[in-house]
C-alpha cells in the first residue's frame, strides 16, 4: 500500500452523494462538539467514564443543557452565544473547534476520499487538537492520548504504510522498526536531554508526557523525520515566549511546539509532490 507522501491525485468528493456529504458534515461539526468538551473536562480532571456518561451542563451556573441545545452551531445559535439559565457567555471555542472540525474532515475527504487515510488523519486530528490545547493552557499530556497516538502510529504504518518513507529501504528497516525506532529515539532523546539538565540544576526541564508524546510522534512520522519536527517545534516556542513572555515565563509548552512541529513536517514533505499532483 502507498504511503500518504506518495499519494498523487485528488478526489473531488468523487462517488460521494450530496446527502451522504451532509451527514458527514454533521458527524464532523459532532466531532468537534465532543473534542472540546473533552478539553474543558479534562482540565477540570473529569474521569474518562465520566466524559463520556456525564450530560452536559453549563460551566457557570451547572443548569443542564437542553437537548436542542447540544447540537453543534445551531445549539450557539439559538442561544445567541449565552446559556439560556444564567446568560453566561458561551466560550467561542466550542463553535470554532466544530468549525474547524468540519473544514479539516471536507479538506481531508476532498484529497483522500473515504478510507485510511481520511480515517488516521481525523484521529491524528483529534488527538493532536486535544493534546495541544491541554498542554498550551494548563501544561497536561494526558497519558491515554499519548498512549492512542502511538497504537496510531503501530497500526498505521505497520499494517498500511500510511507515514512510510522511502528512506526504510535504504536503511532496510520494515514498517514496525520504522515505528518502533521513532518511539525509542524520539522519547530517549528528551529524556537524555532532561536527564543533562537535571544533573547541572537540579531539576527536571522537560514533563514526563513530552517524552512519551516525541515518542508518539515518533512512532507515527518515523525516526528520521525527528529532527526537523524538534526544529520547527523550536521555531514555534521562541515566539510563544516572545509574544507572551507574560503568560509563560519561565517556561514553555513543549507539547504543543512539537505538535505544530509535526504539523509543519507533515505539510513539507507533502509539498515536496506538489509538482507531481493530479487535478484530474
Amino acid at each position: 500500500m502507498i504511503s500518504i507522501f506518495d499519494f498523487n491525485y485528488i478526489n473531488n468528493f468523487e462517488y460521494i452523494s450530496g446527502i451522504n456529504l451532509f451527514i458527514y458534515s454533521l458527524a464532523l461539526l459532532s466531532i468537534g462538539s465532543f473534542t472540546s468538551t473533552t478539553i474543558f473536562r479534562l482540565s477540570n480532571n473529569i474521569s474518562y467514564r465520566d466524559i463520556l456518561l456525564t450530560r452536559s451542563m453549563c460551566r457557570n451556573c451547572n443548569q443542564k443543557i437542553k437537548n436542542v441545545h447540544l447540537i453543534p452551531i445551531i445549539g450557539f445559535l439559538i442561544q445567541r452565544g449565552k446559556c439560556s439559565a444564567c446568560k453566561k457567555d458561551i466560550s467561542l471555542f466550542y463553535p470554532v473547534t466544530e468549525i474547524l472540525f468540519l473544514i479539516y474532515g471536507l479538506i481531508v475527504t476532498f484529497v483522500y476520499g473515504f478510507g485510511t487515510f481520511n480515517f488516521f488523519l481525523l484521529l491524528i486530528f483529534y488527538i493532536f487538537y486535544i493534546l495541544f490545547f491541554l498542554d498550551l493552557k494548563y501544561f497536561y499530556l494526558p497519558v491515554f492520548f499519548n498512549v492512542l497516538l502511538i497504537i496510531c502510529g503501530f497500526i498505521g504504518n505497520s499494517l498500511f504504510n500510511i507515514f512510510v518513507t522511502d528512506i526504510t529501504k535504504l536503511f532496510n528497516l520494515s514498517s514496525f522498526m520504522f515505528s518502533f525506532y521513532g518511539l525509542l529515539i524520539g522519547y530517549l532523546s528528551l529524556w537524555l536531554i532532561n536527564f543533562i539538565f537535571k544533573l547541572i540544576y537540579k531539576k527536571d526541564g522537560i514533563g514526563g508526557g513530552d517524552f512519551i508524546l516525541f515518542g508518539a510522534i515518533g512512532s507515527l512520522f518515523g525516526p528520521f523525520s525527528l529532527g526537523l519536527i524538534l526544529f520547527f517545534g523550536a521555531i514555534f516556542g521562541c515566539f510563544i515566549f516572545i509574544l507572551f513572555k507574560k503568560n509563560y515565563q519561565n517556561k514553555i509548552p513543549l507539547g504543543s511546539c512539537l505538535i505544530v512541529g509535526s504539523i509543519f513536517y507533515f505539510l513539507v514533505k507533502n509539498f515536496e509532490l506538489l509538482d507531481n499532483l493530479l487535478v484530474i
